[in-house]
């Protein structure tokens, strides 16, 4: 599983800013590994991070997350990185893609060694293993109903090692496989609004623009702020090309949309949070 770098985008403080003051706006930006929640008024600017990796599809939010399954022997382990969408406002967690090679390579090993006993996960196997296969699947990018990954599947013998990597893409709200061609070609992948402009995307919306703007040099893409008089509030810069950009302001989200999305960005940080924890005690 990759951890992926982010830069925050800075809030504001009321005190500090110069006239004109930013326009009335609260949306979300979200790249491959992270989602901002940014609020903009008289008071000024200001911006949450959570590494919630969020998408919409057919009017729908989706949270979208890579797991972690592991299945031991006594001398053989076989692991996986399963990807699933869970549907924000149902809870309902979906499978939308698991590398079948892994499991292929488990079923061979049980095939040559049928006495072979899977240990429960409380059980503590030995590193010393002599068949080893891992499967890792990292998400490169979200945009729109569509997910980009890349996979790898390695397997370890005591005299062999075998291994094979591809790029993929995937329909969030099917699961089919999409062709990494179709998509340069979708409209769908700029959002509501979305018009390019050179290097630059923007989304018009309620009195107020969003422009992302690609940084070559940084290798990154730069958010700013814009009102109708052009006067701009540069956000920060997001690991991706095309952020998604969602609105909240106008029309507002729903209660009960707004509560969910919440309730993900929250819990999203403390999982965050408590990883962390986890890598700081080692």
């Amino acid at each position: 599983m990759r951890f992926s770098s982010w830069v925050l985008i800075l809030p504001l403080s009321a005190c500090s800013l110069p006239e004109p003051k930013p326009p009335a706006a609260e949306f979300l930006v979200a790249d491959a590994s992270s989602t901002y929640w940014v609020r903009s008024g008289q008071r000024g600017i200001t911006a949450r991070h959570s590494p919630l990796i969020l998408t919409n599809a057919d009017n729908r939010f989706y949270e979208v997350y890579v797991g972690e399954v592991t299945r031991s022997y006594e001398d053989a382990i076989f692991t996986r990185e399963p990807i699933y969408s869970r549907d924000l406002l149902t809870g309902r967690s979906r499978l939308i893609y698991e590398d079948k090679q892994i499991s292929a390579w488990e079923k061979l090993y049980l095939a040559n060694n049928p006495r072979a006993r899977l240990l429960d996960p409380d059980e503590n196997g030995t590193d010393d293993v002599t068949i080893s296969a891992t499967g890792e699947a990292d998400i490169l990018a979200v945009a729109g109903p569509y997910l980009l990954f890349d996979r790898r599947a390695t397997l370890e013998r005591e005299d062999f090692e075998q291994s094979d990597s591809a790029r993929a893409a995937i329909d969030i709200r099917s699961g089919e496989a999409v062709r990494l061609t179709s998509l340069v070609r979708d409209k769908a992948l700029l959002g509501a609004g979305g018009v390019r402009e050179g290097k630059a995307v923007r989304w018009r919306h309620s009195g107020y623009d969003v422009v992302a703007r690609t940084d070559d040099e940084r290798g990154e893409t730069q958010v700013v702020l814009r009102d109708m008089r052009g006067h701009e509030w540069p956000l920060g810069y997001v690991n991706t090309r095309l952020p998604r950009i969602f609105w909240l302001d106008e029309p507002r989200v729903d209660r009960s949309i707004r509560r969910a999305l919440s309730h993900a960005f929250e819990d999203a940080r403390a999982d965050d949070f408590e990883t962390q924890l986890v890598h700081l005690s080692r």
